[in-house]
Protein backbone atom coordinates (compact mmCIF):
# COMPACT_ATOMS: atom_id res chain seq x y z
CA UNK A 1 0.00 0.00 0.00
CA UNK A 2 1.32 3.40 -1.01
CA UNK A 3 2.59 5.52 1.95
CA UNK A 4 0.84 8.85 2.46
CA UNK A 5 3.11 11.89 2.05
CA UNK A 6 3.70 13.61 5.41
CA UNK A 7 3.30 17.02 3.83
CA UNK A 8 0.09 16.00 2.05
CA UNK A 9 -1.23 14.52 5.35
CA UNK A 10 -0.72 17.86 7.15
CA UNK A 11 -2.44 19.68 4.27
CA UNK A 12 -5.37 17.26 4.42
CA UNK A 13 -5.76 17.87 8.16
CA UNK A 14 -5.79 21.65 7.79
CA UNK A 15 -8.17 21.46 4.81
CA UNK A 16 -10.60 19.24 6.80
CA UNK A 17 -10.37 16.38 4.28
CA UNK A 18 -10.71 13.68 6.95
CA UNK A 19 -14.20 12.30 7.57
CA UNK A 20 -15.47 13.50 10.94
CA UNK A 21 -17.43 11.60 13.55
CA UNK A 22 -20.08 13.26 15.68
CA UNK A 23 -18.40 13.73 19.09
CA UNK A 24 -19.74 15.69 22.07
CA UNK A 25 -17.22 18.01 23.75
CA UNK A 26 -19.63 20.04 25.89
CA UNK A 27 -18.11 20.95 29.23
CA UNK A 28 -19.53 22.83 32.22
CA UNK A 29 -17.21 25.66 33.28
CA UNK A 30 -17.36 26.62 36.97
CA UNK A 31 -16.81 30.13 38.30
CA UNK A 32 -14.23 29.17 40.90
CA UNK A 33 -13.17 30.78 44.19
CA UNK A 34 -10.08 30.03 46.24
CA UNK A 35 -10.53 29.96 50.01
CA UNK A 36 -7.55 29.91 52.38
CA UNK A 37 -7.58 30.12 56.17
CA UNK A 38 -4.89 30.27 58.82
CA UNK A 39 -5.43 30.44 62.57
CA UNK A 40 -3.34 30.53 65.69
CA UNK A 41 -4.11 26.82 66.21
CA UNK A 42 -2.05 26.10 63.07
CA UNK A 43 1.06 27.50 64.80
CA UNK A 44 1.74 29.62 61.70
CA UNK A 45 3.53 26.70 60.01
CA UNK A 46 5.06 27.45 56.61
CA UNK A 47 3.28 24.54 54.93
CA UNK A 48 -0.10 25.94 55.95
CA UNK A 49 0.64 29.62 55.26
CA UNK A 50 -1.95 31.58 53.33
CA UNK A 51 0.42 32.05 50.37
CA UNK A 52 1.27 28.35 50.20
CA UNK A 53 -2.38 27.33 50.34
CA UNK A 54 -3.21 29.75 47.51
CA UNK A 55 -0.25 28.59 45.39
CA UNK A 56 -1.26 24.92 45.75
CA UNK A 57 -4.87 25.66 44.79
CA UNK A 58 -3.86 27.89 41.85
CA UNK A 59 -1.78 25.06 40.41
CA UNK A 60 -4.75 22.73 40.81
CA UNK A 61 -7.13 25.14 39.04
CA UNK A 62 -4.72 25.96 36.20
CA UNK A 63 -4.50 22.30 35.22
CA UNK A 64 -8.28 21.98 34.94
CA UNK A 65 -9.92 23.99 32.14
CA UNK A 66 -13.40 23.48 33.60
CA UNK A 67 -12.41 25.61 36.62
CA UNK A 68 -12.43 29.32 35.78
CA UNK A 69 -10.72 31.35 38.51
CA UNK A 70 -12.75 34.32 39.79
CA UNK A 71 -11.54 35.49 43.21
CA UNK A 72 -9.51 34.58 46.32
CA UNK A 73 -10.96 34.85 49.83
CA UNK A 74 -8.82 34.59 52.97
CA UNK A 75 -9.21 34.55 56.75
CA UNK A 76 -5.94 35.08 58.59
CA UNK A 77 -5.99 34.48 62.34
CA UNK A 78 -9.53 33.05 62.50
CA UNK A 79 -10.33 29.73 64.15
CA UNK A 80 -11.78 26.82 62.23
CA UNK A 81 -14.24 25.94 64.96
CA UNK A 82 -16.97 28.28 63.74
CA UNK A 83 -17.98 29.91 60.45
CA UNK A 84 -18.16 33.52 61.70
CA UNK A 85 -15.23 34.72 59.57
CA UNK A 86 -15.26 37.82 57.31
CA UNK A 87 -13.61 36.16 54.30
CA UNK A 88 -15.89 33.13 54.47
CA UNK A 89 -19.02 35.27 54.90
CA UNK A 90 -18.04 37.38 51.87
CA UNK A 91 -17.48 34.19 49.85
CA UNK A 92 -20.92 32.84 50.78
CA UNK A 93 -22.59 36.12 49.81
CA UNK A 94 -20.99 35.90 46.36
CA UNK A 95 -21.98 32.24 46.07
CA UNK A 96 -25.59 33.01 46.95
CA UNK A 97 -25.71 35.81 44.36
CA UNK A 98 -24.32 33.50 41.65
CA UNK A 99 -20.94 35.21 41.24
CA UNK A 100 -19.21 31.92 41.99
CA UNK A 101 -20.42 28.31 41.96
CA UNK A 102 -17.28 26.39 42.93
CA UNK A 103 -15.09 26.63 46.05
CA UNK A 104 -11.62 25.09 46.27
CA UNK A 105 -9.68 24.69 49.53
CA UNK A 106 -6.40 22.98 50.41
CA UNK A 107 -8.07 20.48 52.75
CA UNK A 108 -11.26 20.09 54.74
CA UNK A 109 -9.75 21.55 57.90
CA UNK A 110 -9.45 24.90 56.05
CA UNK A 111 -13.25 24.85 55.69
CA UNK A 112 -13.81 24.10 59.38
CA UNK A 113 -13.00 21.86 62.29
CA UNK A 114 -16.56 21.58 63.59
CA UNK A 115 -17.79 18.41 61.86
CA UNK A 116 -21.50 19.16 62.39
CA UNK A 117 -21.38 22.61 60.75
CA UNK A 118 -18.99 21.38 58.05
CA UNK A 119 -21.23 18.42 57.23
CA UNK A 120 -24.27 20.74 57.16
CA UNK A 121 -22.49 22.95 54.63
CA UNK A 122 -21.42 20.09 52.35
CA UNK A 123 -24.67 18.12 52.46
CA UNK A 124 -27.28 20.89 52.50
CA UNK A 125 -25.94 24.35 51.63
CA UNK A 126 -23.79 23.26 48.66
CA UNK A 127 -26.63 21.41 46.86
CA UNK A 128 -29.16 24.16 47.66
CA UNK A 129 -27.09 26.91 46.06
CA UNK A 130 -25.57 24.69 43.38
CA UNK A 131 -22.03 25.02 44.75
CA UNK A 132 -19.32 22.57 43.81
CA UNK A 133 -16.80 22.07 46.64
CA UNK A 134 -13.28 20.67 46.23
CA UNK A 135 -10.69 19.84 48.92
CA UNK A 136 -7.44 19.25 47.00
CA UNK A 137 -5.31 17.32 49.51
CA UNK A 138 -8.26 15.24 50.73
CA UNK A 139 -9.11 14.37 47.10
CA UNK A 140 -12.73 15.28 47.78
CA UNK A 141 -15.09 16.76 45.17
CA UNK A 142 -18.87 17.06 45.68
CA UNK A 143 -19.30 16.64 41.92
CA UNK A 144 -17.89 13.10 41.96
CA UNK A 145 -18.19 12.01 45.61
CA UNK A 146 -20.04 8.76 46.23
CA UNK A 147 -21.34 7.35 49.52
CA UNK A 148 -17.95 5.91 50.54
CA UNK A 149 -16.28 9.23 49.84
CA UNK A 150 -18.94 11.04 51.85
CA UNK A 151 -18.27 8.67 54.76
CA UNK A 152 -14.55 9.41 54.48
CA UNK A 153 -15.31 13.14 54.57
CA UNK A 154 -17.47 12.75 57.66
CA UNK A 155 -14.69 10.81 59.42
CA UNK A 156 -12.14 13.42 58.40
CA UNK A 157 -14.38 16.15 59.80
CA UNK A 158 -14.77 14.27 63.08
CA UNK A 159 -10.98 13.93 63.33
CA UNK A 160 -10.52 17.64 62.64
CA UNK A 161 -13.16 18.49 65.25
CA UNK A 162 -11.56 16.18 67.81
CA UNK A 163 -8.11 17.61 67.03
CA UNK A 164 -9.29 21.21 67.61
CA UNK A 165 -11.05 20.30 70.87
CA UNK A 166 -8.12 18.23 72.09
CA UNK A 167 -5.72 21.12 71.49
CA UNK A 168 -8.20 23.49 73.17
CA UNK A 169 -8.38 21.27 76.26
CA UNK A 170 -4.60 20.96 76.53
CA UNK A 171 -3.98 24.70 76.00
CA UNK A 172 -6.75 25.69 78.44
CA UNK A 173 -5.39 23.37 81.11
CA UNK A 174 -1.83 24.63 80.69
CA UNK A 175 -2.87 28.28 80.79
CA UNK A 176 -5.08 27.76 83.86
CA UNK A 177 -2.15 26.17 85.70
CA UNK A 178 0.05 29.14 84.85
CA UNK A 179 -2.60 31.64 86.01
CA UNK A 180 -3.24 29.77 89.27
CA UNK A 181 0.50 29.84 89.98
CA UNK A 182 0.59 33.61 89.50
CA UNK A 183 2.23 33.65 86.07
CA UNK A 184 1.20 36.47 83.75
CA UNK A 185 0.00 35.04 80.42
CA UNK A 186 -1.12 38.21 78.58
CA UNK A 187 0.30 39.02 75.14
CA UNK A 188 1.14 42.57 76.23
CA UNK A 189 2.26 43.72 79.63
CA UNK A 190 -0.01 45.95 81.73
CA UNK A 191 0.67 49.69 81.40
CA UNK A 192 3.06 50.60 84.20
CA UNK A 193 4.83 47.26 83.97
CA UNK A 194 7.11 45.36 81.62
CA UNK A 195 7.89 41.66 81.20
CA UNK A 196 11.04 40.40 82.86
CA UNK A 197 13.84 39.58 80.42
CA UNK A 198 14.53 36.38 82.40
CA UNK A 199 10.89 35.26 82.67
CA UNK A 200 8.22 36.45 80.23
CA UNK A 201 5.49 35.40 82.70
CA UNK A 202 6.79 37.78 85.38
CA UNK A 203 5.84 41.47 85.56
CA UNK A 204 8.35 44.06 86.78
CA UNK A 205 7.84 47.80 87.30
CA UNK A 206 8.46 49.97 84.23
CA UNK A 207 10.28 53.12 85.40
CA UNK A 208 8.94 55.11 82.41
CA UNK A 209 5.21 54.44 82.86
CA UNK A 210 4.75 53.50 86.54
CA UNK A 211 4.96 57.20 87.66
CA UNK A 212 2.08 57.99 85.26
CA UNK A 213 -0.10 55.32 86.87
CA UNK A 214 0.60 56.73 90.32
CA UNK A 215 -0.13 60.26 89.10
CA UNK A 216 -3.52 59.11 87.73
CA UNK A 217 -4.48 57.59 91.09
CA UNK A 218 -3.41 60.72 92.99
CA UNK A 219 -5.38 63.02 90.66
CA UNK A 220 -8.45 60.88 91.16
CA UNK A 221 -8.01 60.85 94.94
CA UNK A 222 -7.80 64.65 94.85
CA UNK A 223 -11.22 64.85 93.13
CA UNK A 224 -10.39 65.09 89.44
CA UNK A 225 -13.01 63.56 87.10
CA UNK A 226 -12.30 60.82 84.56
CA UNK A 227 -12.56 63.30 81.70
CA UNK A 228 -10.42 65.79 83.61
CA UNK A 229 -7.66 63.21 84.02
CA UNK A 230 -8.06 62.23 80.38
CA UNK A 231 -7.69 65.85 79.22
CA UNK A 232 -4.72 66.57 81.47
CA UNK A 233 -2.80 63.51 80.24
CA UNK A 234 -3.33 64.58 76.64
CA UNK A 235 -2.48 68.22 77.43
CA UNK A 236 0.81 67.07 78.98
CA UNK A 237 1.40 64.98 75.79
CA UNK A 238 2.03 61.83 77.81
CA UNK A 239 1.81 58.89 75.38
CA UNK A 240 -1.29 56.73 75.91
CA UNK A 241 -0.77 52.95 76.41
CA UNK A 242 -1.60 52.37 72.73
CA UNK A 243 0.74 55.13 71.57
CA UNK A 244 3.46 53.89 73.93
CA UNK A 245 3.32 50.47 72.24
CA UNK A 246 3.34 52.03 68.77
CA UNK A 247 6.37 54.20 69.67
CA UNK A 248 8.23 51.03 70.67
CA UNK A 249 7.38 49.34 67.36
CA UNK A 250 4.77 46.97 68.81
CA UNK A 251 1.98 46.52 66.25
CA UNK A 252 -1.53 45.81 67.55
CA UNK A 253 -5.04 45.98 66.06
CA UNK A 254 -5.55 49.39 67.69
CA UNK A 255 -2.42 51.28 66.67
CA UNK A 256 -2.20 50.80 62.93
CA UNK A 257 -3.87 54.12 62.06
CA UNK A 258 -1.76 57.08 61.04
CA UNK A 259 -3.22 59.43 63.67
CA UNK A 260 -1.89 59.74 67.21
CA UNK A 261 -3.57 57.47 69.77
CA UNK A 262 -4.86 59.66 72.60
CA UNK A 263 -5.85 58.82 76.15
CA UNK A 264 -9.58 58.22 76.55
CA UNK A 265 -12.03 57.74 79.38
CA UNK A 266 -12.17 53.96 78.94
CA UNK A 267 -8.40 53.59 79.48
CA UNK A 268 -8.45 55.85 82.55
CA UNK A 269 -11.36 54.03 84.21
CA UNK A 270 -9.73 50.62 83.57
CA UNK A 271 -6.47 51.74 85.21
CA UNK A 272 -8.33 53.17 88.21
CA UNK A 273 -9.89 49.82 89.15
CA UNK A 274 -7.19 47.31 88.19
CA UNK A 275 -5.76 45.30 91.11
CA UNK A 276 -2.63 44.62 89.05
CA UNK A 277 -1.30 47.88 90.51
CA UNK A 278 -1.63 46.39 94.03
CA UNK A 279 0.76 43.57 93.05
CA UNK A 280 -2.00 41.02 92.35
CA UNK A 281 -3.09 39.32 89.11
CA UNK A 282 -6.72 38.89 88.03
CA UNK A 283 -6.79 36.87 84.82
CA UNK A 284 -9.27 34.95 82.65
CA UNK A 285 -11.59 37.97 82.54
CA UNK A 286 -12.63 36.82 79.07
CA UNK A 287 -12.85 33.13 78.31
CA UNK A 288 -13.47 30.61 75.55
CA UNK A 289 -13.77 26.87 75.98
CA UNK A 290 -13.91 25.00 72.68
CA UNK A 291 -13.96 21.51 74.16
CA UNK A 292 -16.91 22.53 76.38
CA UNK A 293 -18.67 24.34 73.53
CA UNK A 294 -18.41 27.84 75.06
CA UNK A 295 -17.76 30.79 72.70
CA UNK A 296 -15.69 33.85 73.63
CA UNK A 297 -17.44 35.67 76.47
CA UNK A 298 -16.77 38.05 79.37
CA UNK A 299 -16.43 35.98 82.51
CA UNK A 300 -18.18 36.96 85.72
CA UNK A 301 -15.89 38.41 88.39
CA UNK A 302 -16.40 35.34 90.61
CA UNK A 303 -14.88 33.20 87.82
CA UNK A 304 -11.69 35.24 87.46
CA UNK A 305 -8.45 33.55 88.44
CA UNK A 306 -6.85 35.76 91.08
CA UNK A 307 -3.33 35.28 92.44
CA UNK A 308 -2.07 37.66 95.13
CA UNK A 309 1.38 39.19 95.68
CA UNK A 310 2.75 38.04 92.34
CA UNK A 311 4.81 41.16 91.57
CA UNK A 312 5.86 44.53 92.96
CA UNK A 313 2.94 46.96 93.52
CA UNK A 314 2.82 50.50 92.15
CA UNK A 315 -0.12 51.68 94.31
CA UNK A 316 -0.50 51.05 98.04
CA UNK A 317 -3.74 49.61 99.41
CA UNK A 318 -4.89 52.81 101.17
CA UNK A 319 -4.66 54.91 97.98
CA UNK A 320 -6.37 52.18 95.95
CA UNK A 321 -9.24 51.91 98.47
CA UNK A 322 -9.71 55.69 98.57
CA UNK A 323 -9.99 55.81 94.78
CA UNK A 324 -12.48 52.90 94.68
CA UNK A 325 -14.69 54.75 97.18
CA UNK A 326 -14.65 57.88 94.99
CA UNK A 327 -15.40 55.79 91.89
CA UNK A 328 -18.39 54.12 93.56
CA UNK A 329 -19.83 57.42 94.82
CA UNK A 330 -19.46 58.96 91.34
CA UNK A 331 -21.17 55.95 89.73
CA UNK A 332 -24.11 56.12 92.12
CA UNK A 333 -24.47 59.88 91.60
CA UNK A 334 -24.38 59.47 87.81
CA UNK A 335 -26.93 56.64 87.91
CA UNK A 336 -29.29 58.68 90.09
CA UNK A 337 -29.04 61.72 87.80
CA UNK A 338 -29.53 59.66 84.64
CA UNK A 339 -32.51 57.86 86.15
CA UNK A 340 -34.47 61.10 86.20
CA UNK A 341 -34.93 60.77 82.43
CA UNK A 342 -36.01 57.14 82.29
CA UNK A 343 -39.55 58.22 81.44
CA UNK A 344 -38.37 59.97 78.26
CA UNK A 345 -38.01 58.07 74.95
CA UNK A 346 -34.86 56.16 74.02
CA UNK A 347 -33.58 55.28 70.54
CA UNK A 348 -31.48 52.55 68.96
CA UNK A 349 -28.64 53.17 66.50
CA UNK A 350 -29.91 51.08 63.58
CA UNK A 351 -26.79 51.80 61.48
CA UNK A 352 -24.27 50.38 63.96
CA UNK A 353 -20.69 49.96 62.74
CA UNK A 354 -21.67 50.81 59.16
CA UNK A 355 -21.80 54.54 60.04
CA UNK A 356 -18.31 56.00 60.54
CA UNK A 357 -16.49 59.34 60.66
CA UNK A 358 -14.98 60.28 57.30
CA UNK A 359 -11.89 61.73 59.02
CA UNK A 360 -10.95 59.59 62.03
CA UNK A 361 -12.80 56.39 61.12
CA UNK A 362 -14.54 56.09 64.49
CA UNK A 363 -18.03 54.57 64.57
CA UNK A 364 -20.52 57.46 64.82
CA UNK A 365 -22.47 57.31 68.09
CA UNK A 366 -26.06 58.24 68.86
CA UNK A 367 -26.33 60.74 71.73
CA UNK A 368 -29.43 61.62 73.74
CA UNK A 369 -29.87 65.20 74.99
CA UNK A 370 -32.68 67.02 76.81
CA UNK A 371 -34.50 70.32 76.60
CA UNK A 372 -33.93 73.05 79.18
CA UNK A 373 -37.10 72.06 80.99
CA UNK A 374 -36.04 68.39 80.81
CA UNK A 375 -39.39 67.49 79.24
CA UNK A 376 -38.21 66.76 75.70
CA UNK A 377 -35.49 64.53 74.31
CA UNK A 378 -33.33 64.90 71.21
CA UNK A 379 -31.26 62.30 69.36
CA UNK A 380 -28.14 63.33 67.50
CA UNK A 381 -25.39 61.38 65.73
CA UNK A 382 -21.94 62.75 66.59
CA UNK A 383 -18.29 61.83 66.08
CA UNK A 384 -17.21 60.35 69.46
CA UNK A 385 -13.57 61.27 68.87
CA UNK A 386 -14.43 64.99 68.69
CA UNK A 387 -16.81 64.70 71.64
CA UNK A 388 -14.03 63.32 73.83
CA UNK A 389 -10.93 65.09 72.52
CA UNK A 390 -12.13 68.14 70.60
CA UNK A 391 -10.40 69.44 67.49
CA UNK A 392 -7.01 68.10 68.58
CA UNK A 393 -8.21 64.68 67.33
CA UNK A 394 -11.00 65.29 64.78
CA UNK A 395 -13.43 67.83 63.34
CA UNK A 396 -16.86 68.54 64.74
CA UNK A 397 -19.59 66.52 63.05
CA UNK A 398 -23.23 66.06 63.99
CA UNK A 399 -26.56 65.30 62.38
CA UNK A 400 -30.00 64.87 63.93
CA UNK A 401 -31.30 61.31 63.87
CA UNK A 402 -34.60 62.41 62.31
CA UNK A 403 -32.78 64.24 59.51
CA UNK A 404 -30.42 61.33 58.87
CA UNK A 405 -33.24 58.77 58.75
CA UNK A 406 -35.16 60.95 56.27
CA UNK A 407 -32.12 61.40 54.01
CA UNK A 408 -31.21 57.71 54.04
CA UNK A 409 -34.79 56.56 53.40
CA UNK A 410 -35.15 58.97 50.46
CA UNK A 411 -31.82 57.81 49.02
CA UNK A 412 -32.86 54.16 49.27
CA UNK A 413 -36.21 54.82 47.58
CA UNK A 414 -34.43 56.78 44.82
CA UNK A 415 -32.06 53.86 44.32
CA UNK A 416 -34.94 51.41 44.08
CA UNK A 417 -36.86 53.70 41.72
CA UNK A 418 -33.80 53.87 39.50
CA UNK A 419 -33.81 50.10 39.27
CA UNK A 420 -37.51 50.07 38.33
CA UNK A 421 -36.69 52.36 35.38
CA UNK A 422 -33.68 50.24 34.45
CA UNK A 423 -35.75 47.08 34.69
CA UNK A 424 -38.39 48.45 32.31
CA UNK A 425 -35.68 49.42 29.81
CA UNK A 426 -34.04 46.01 30.11
CA UNK A 427 -37.31 44.18 29.45
CA UNK A 428 -37.97 46.28 26.32
CA UNK A 429 -34.50 45.57 24.97
CA UNK A 430 -34.79 41.86 25.75
CA UNK A 431 -38.08 41.78 23.89
CA UNK A 432 -36.48 43.43 20.87
CA UNK A 433 -33.54 41.04 21.07
CA UNK A 434 -35.86 38.05 21.24
CA UNK A 435 -37.63 39.26 18.13
CA UNK A 436 -34.30 39.54 16.33
CA UNK A 437 -33.40 36.00 17.29
CA UNK A 438 -36.75 34.48 16.45
CA UNK A 439 -35.90 33.80 12.81
CA UNK A 440 -34.04 30.68 11.76
CA UNK A 441 -30.81 32.48 10.85
CA UNK A 442 -29.56 32.42 14.45
CA UNK A 443 -30.28 28.71 14.93
CA UNK A 444 -28.67 27.95 11.56
CA UNK A 445 -25.53 29.90 12.54
CA UNK A 446 -25.31 27.99 15.84
CA UNK A 447 -25.59 24.65 14.02
CA UNK A 448 -22.89 25.66 11.52
CA UNK A 449 -20.45 26.74 14.22
CA UNK A 450 -21.11 23.59 16.27
CA UNK A 451 -20.48 21.36 13.27
CA UNK A 452 -17.25 23.16 12.43
CA UNK A 453 -16.14 22.92 16.07
CA UNK A 454 -16.78 19.16 16.19
CA UNK A 455 -14.79 18.73 12.99
CA UNK A 456 -11.80 20.67 14.31
CA UNK A 457 -11.84 18.83 17.65
CA UNK A 458 -12.01 15.48 15.87
CA UNK A 459 -8.94 16.43 13.84
CA UNK A 460 -7.19 17.59 16.98
CA UNK A 461 -7.93 14.34 18.83
CA UNK A 462 -6.27 12.25 16.08
CA UNK A 463 -3.29 14.54 15.57
CA UNK A 464 -1.02 13.01 18.20
CA UNK A 465 -1.71 9.47 16.95
CA UNK A 466 -0.58 10.53 13.46
CA UNK A 467 2.61 11.91 15.00
CA UNK A 468 3.24 8.67 16.93
CA UNK A 469 2.73 6.59 13.75
CA UNK A 470 5.22 8.73 11.85
CA UNK A 471 2.63 10.21 9.48
CA UNK A 472 3.55 13.71 10.75
CA UNK A 473 6.99 15.03 11.61
CA UNK A 474 7.49 16.80 14.93
CA UNK A 475 7.55 20.19 13.17
CA UNK A 476 4.38 19.37 11.18
CA UNK A 477 2.70 18.18 14.39
CA UNK A 478 3.64 21.31 16.35
CA UNK A 479 2.60 23.81 13.66
CA UNK A 480 -0.64 21.96 12.85
CA UNK A 481 -1.51 21.66 16.55
CA UNK A 482 -0.97 25.40 17.07
CA UNK A 483 -3.23 26.25 14.13
CA UNK A 484 -5.99 23.90 15.30
CA UNK A 485 -5.86 25.24 18.87
CA UNK A 486 -6.32 28.82 17.62
CA UNK A 487 -9.21 27.82 15.37
CA UNK A 488 -10.93 25.82 18.14
CA UNK A 489 -10.60 28.74 20.58
CA UNK A 490 -12.06 31.11 17.99
CA UNK A 491 -15.02 28.82 17.29
CA UNK A 492 -15.67 28.23 21.01
CA UNK A 493 -15.74 31.96 21.63
CA UNK A 494 -18.12 32.45 18.71
CA UNK A 495 -20.42 29.67 19.95
CA UNK A 496 -20.31 31.05 23.49
CA UNK A 497 -21.39 34.49 22.27
CA UNK A 498 -24.23 33.03 20.19
CA UNK A 499 -25.43 30.83 23.07
CA UNK A 500 -25.19 33.65 25.60
CA UNK A 501 -27.26 35.92 23.40
CA UNK A 502 -30.02 33.31 23.21
CA UNK A 503 -29.98 32.67 26.97
CA UNK A 504 -30.03 36.38 27.72
CA UNK A 505 -33.17 36.82 25.67
CA UNK A 506 -35.08 34.07 27.49
CA UNK A 507 -34.44 34.69 31.17
CA UNK A 508 -33.78 37.47 33.65
CA UNK A 509 -30.29 37.98 35.02
CA UNK A 510 -29.58 36.93 38.59
CA UNK A 511 -28.84 40.57 39.39
CA UNK A 512 -32.26 41.63 38.16
CA UNK A 513 -33.98 39.02 40.33
CA UNK A 514 -32.08 40.13 43.45
CA UNK A 515 -33.00 43.76 42.94
CA UNK A 516 -36.59 43.02 41.97
CA UNK A 517 -37.15 41.29 45.32
CA UNK A 518 -35.81 44.36 47.13
CA UNK A 519 -38.11 46.67 45.20
CA UNK A 520 -41.09 44.51 46.04
CA UNK A 521 -40.19 44.43 49.73
CA UNK A 522 -38.99 47.96 50.46
CA UNK A 523 -40.17 50.43 47.80
CA UNK A 524 -43.18 51.45 49.92
CA UNK A 525 -41.28 51.77 53.21
CA UNK A 526 -42.32 54.82 55.24
CA UNK A 527 -39.60 54.76 57.91
CA UNK A 528 -36.04 53.60 58.42
CA UNK A 529 -35.73 50.30 60.24
CA UNK A 530 -32.90 48.00 61.26
CA UNK A 531 -34.03 45.48 58.63
CA UNK A 532 -34.01 48.09 55.85
CA UNK A 533 -30.58 49.40 56.86
CA UNK A 534 -29.13 45.86 56.93
CA UNK A 535 -30.68 45.00 53.55
CA UNK A 536 -29.64 48.09 51.61
CA UNK A 537 -26.63 49.80 53.21
CA UNK A 538 -23.03 48.68 52.90
CA UNK A 539 -21.48 51.68 54.66
CA UNK A 540 -22.06 55.37 55.46
CA UNK A 541 -19.72 58.23 56.32
CA UNK A 542 -20.35 61.54 58.09
CA UNK A 543 -18.27 64.44 56.70
CA UNK A 544 -17.15 67.71 58.30
CA UNK A 545 -19.86 69.67 56.45
CA UNK A 546 -22.36 67.27 58.12
CA UNK A 547 -23.21 65.66 54.80
CA UNK A 548 -23.55 61.89 54.56
CA UNK A 549 -22.18 59.62 51.84
CA UNK A 550 -23.82 56.23 51.40
CA UNK A 551 -22.50 53.09 49.75
CA UNK A 552 -25.38 50.77 48.93
CA UNK A 553 -25.32 47.02 48.84
CA UNK A 554 -26.00 45.31 45.48
CA UNK A 555 -23.94 47.93 43.59
CA UNK A 556 -22.41 45.09 41.56
CA UNK A 557 -25.92 43.93 40.69
CA UNK A 558 -26.89 47.45 39.56
CA UNK A 559 -23.75 47.55 37.45
CA UNK A 560 -24.56 44.15 35.93
CA UNK A 561 -28.03 45.31 34.89
CA UNK A 562 -26.64 48.53 33.40
CA UNK A 563 -24.01 46.59 31.46
CA UNK A 564 -26.72 44.28 30.13
CA UNK A 565 -28.69 47.32 28.97
CA UNK A 566 -25.69 48.85 27.21
CA UNK A 567 -24.80 45.57 25.50
CA UNK A 568 -28.38 45.00 24.32
CA UNK A 569 -28.68 48.56 22.99
CA UNK A 570 -25.68 47.98 20.75
CA UNK A 571 -27.05 44.64 19.54
CA UNK A 572 -30.54 45.84 18.66
CA UNK A 573 -29.45 49.23 17.28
Amino acid sequence: MARVSRKNRADEILNNEIPSTEVSFEMTVYKTAIYARLSREDNLSDSDSIDNQIALIQNYIESRPYLQYEKTYTDNGFTGTDFDRPGWKSLLEDAKSGKINCIVVKDLSRLGRNYIETGEFLEKICPFFGIRFIAVVDNFDTETAESTAQLSVSLSNIVNDYYAKDISHKVSTALRNKMEHGEYIGNWEKYGYMKSAENKNQLIVNPETAPVVRMIYEWRRDGMSYMGINKKLNDLQIPSPGQYKADRGIVTNNNQKARKILWNKHIVTDILKDITYLGHLAQRKTAQCLYAGLPVHRAEEKDWIVAENTHEPIIEQTLFDAVQKINEEAAQKSKAAYGKYDHLPKAVNIYGKKFTCADCGAVIKLFRSFSTKKDKVYFTFKCPTFQEHGDRACKIKRIRKADLDAVVLESIKTQLALFVDMDATLKQLLKAKKAMLSDNSHAKEVRTVKAELVKKKTLFSGLYQDFREGILTQDDYASTREILVREIEKLEKQLSELTAAKKESTKQTQAEKELASLVKKYSKATEMTQELADAMIESMQLHDDNSVSITFRYMDEFKAVMESIEALRKEVA
